[in-house]
């Protein structure tokens, strides 16, 4: 497509390049995987090609973003040169492809964290910035964008599936299955967002035997009795379904991104930016008391949750991996969260355990770098989520939304650096002790003698940085002095009988502090 003859406003046509780049890339992406997989021995000569058509696109979009350089200087300026950048890196990557040094993992996830994202990160920058835009179309795009990516990985790793015939691996199985239902996850959060004219297009887009024929391989993969039955598709046929899935897709991507032209539809109206969605209403109460939306004032808080999205997640989901660039930004409502390594063992390393006010990797979602660590549910958890590109544009755009995250990120470094200080400086009593004491605070104010531990003993004990046997006999200490430990549940002798193990974090909040009751001189021998 001549980008130059195009009649849309200019920063449609850079959200319709980009998105054109992203689809290409997208592509090329599901042709190395194959290519990779093969030994070079298919789709040699439809990667080259690809090649050719991918660059093509790129220099369409950096035409684009040429002439938007004419109006807007210093911000464009910083965004076309990393478009360059990445074209460069892209040459070296396809370089390294061709050249055979590169396995299935490190070329796919190149094509996926490096290249794409980014993209598709820059695509919904752009769709913030245009003027008079409706946010929920902006936050619908936004997921329709997530979902289509979603699958266009599916189509990559279902290749090397077919091509390796590793359906009975559980690693790969467990991958597939997450991209599905993270396909689902978006899916359900863009028709509830999207209009009635949205929902339609692509509906109408996506029907037919082709989704039919999808599903019951989707439905194979879940059951491990029938998974065998999938060694008879080819992973070309694979691809090629896969294929004809996604293109459709961008049909409707095409349109979505129209559709964002205020001029195409009628504005968003001032005085809607106040409301607050309804689907938010009833869990207002706890996300204004969370820290980061503390000093905003009710219409920019309203604005930044027109975008967000509310959740369940059952005990075991797994949120993100390690070496992932998160799209979206979380907050915990309900819950409890792990974020652990995998040792070289198998082994986990649980490094936090978050919960109600907790917010997930910040840091990474802010420098739009790859997650360090992964993130999994540890109890039924609730979670409010934004995209990470509308985060990072409100933080630019709105200081005081920035003062809270930067607020946030010192005191989960305090927390961090307590942490340390438990694990390296206590004992194993005082560390369980110091634990107990906490969960007491959290769920009575101290006041009461009941505690009830909120996950497994073992992630506790990885949380607490010592084996289970070594937690399990330290129980054993505080059941000798009087503590009735039955399962999951824990009872002091009385109110005070933790309060040894208080250290300055916890007497902040604590109902004792600063009284003639603080039993200052209470001891607990090991």
């Amino acid at each position: 497509m001549d980008m130059s003859s195009t009649q849309e406003p200019l920063t449609i046509r850079l959200i319709l390049a980009a998105g054109k780049l992203t689809h290409l890339l997208q592509i090329e992406r599901g042709y190395t995987a194959l290519y990779v997989d093969s030994g070079g021995e298919i789709f040699a000569d439809e990667l080259r090609a690809q090649y050719r058509l991918t660059d093509k696109s790129i220099e369409e979009l950096s035409y684009v973003m040429e002439r938007q350089l004419q109006t807007q200087s210093t911000s464009w300026s910083k965004k076309l040169d990393a478009v360059h950048k990445n074209a460069d890196e892209l040459a070296v990557h396809r370089a390294q492809i061709q050249k055979g040094s590169l396995d299935f993992t490190q070329a796919v996830n190149a094509y996926t964290y490096k290249f794409i994202y980014p993209t598709i990160e820059y695509n919904i920058e752009t769709a913030i910035c245009v003027e008079n835009v409706n946010p929920m179309k902006v936050t619908a795009y936004s997921n329709f964008l997530q979902w289509k990516e979603r699958m266009g990985r599916e189509r990559a790793w279902g290749a090397h599936g077919f091509c390796s015939k590793i359906f009975k691996n559980r690693e790969f199985t467990e991958r597939m299955l997450t991209l599905i239902e993270e396909q689902s996850a978006y899916k359900r959060a863009f028709m509830s967002l999207a209009t009635e004219r949205q929902r339609h297009e692509v509906e109408e887009n996506l029907g037919g035997y082709v989704m039919e024929l999808l599903d019951t391989i989707h439905a194979k993969l879940k059951d491990s009795k029938n998974a065998q039955d999938l060694d008879a598709l080819s992973p070309i046929t694979w691809f090629e379904l896969l294929t004809g899935k996604i293109d459709r897709m961008y049909s409707a991507e095409i349109n979505l991104a129209k559709s964002l032209d205020p001029f195409e539809s009628k504005p968003i109206s001032v005085s809607n930016i106040t409301e607050i969605p309804s689907r938010l209403e009833r869990h207002m109460p706890i996300i204004q008391s969370l820290p980061v939306f503390s000093k905003l004032g009710d219409k920019d808080l309203a604005q930044l949750l027109k975008h967000a999205d509310i959740r369940s997640y059952d005990k075991g989901k797994l949120l993100f991996m390690q070496g992932e660039t998160l799209s979206r930004y979380y907050l915990i409502l309900e819950g409890w969260v792990k974020l652990y390594k995998s040792t070289d063992a198998g082994d986990e390393a649980v490094l936090q355990m978050l919960s109600a006010g907790d917010s997930l990797m910040e840091a990474a979602v802010f420098l739009n770098i790859p997650s360090i660590i992964n993130a999994q549910v540890v109890q039924g958890a609730k979670l409010l989520s934004l995209p990470a590109p509308i985060i990072r544009q409100n933080m630019s755009d709105n200081k005081n939304l920035a003062l809270n995250m930067i607020g946030g990120l010192s005191m989960r470094s305090q927390g961090l650096i307590r942490q340390i200080e438990h694990s390296r400086l206590k004992t194993a009593t005082e560390r369980v002790g110091w634990f107990l004491l906490k969960l007491g605070m959290e769920q009575s104010g101290g006041e009461g003698t009941a505690i009830t531990l909120p996950y497994d003993k073992s992630t506790i004990a990885s949380y607490l940085d010592m084996t289970p046997e070594t937690f399990s006999r330290t129980l054993k200490r505080f059941k000798n002095r009087g503590f009735s430990i039955q399962n999951d549940k824990i009872t002091k002798p009385d109110p005070k009988a933790l309060c040894a193990f208080c250290d300055e974090s916890l007497s902040e909040a604590c109902i004792f502090k600063d009284k003639e009751s603080c039993p200052q001189t209470y001891s607990f021998q090991n």
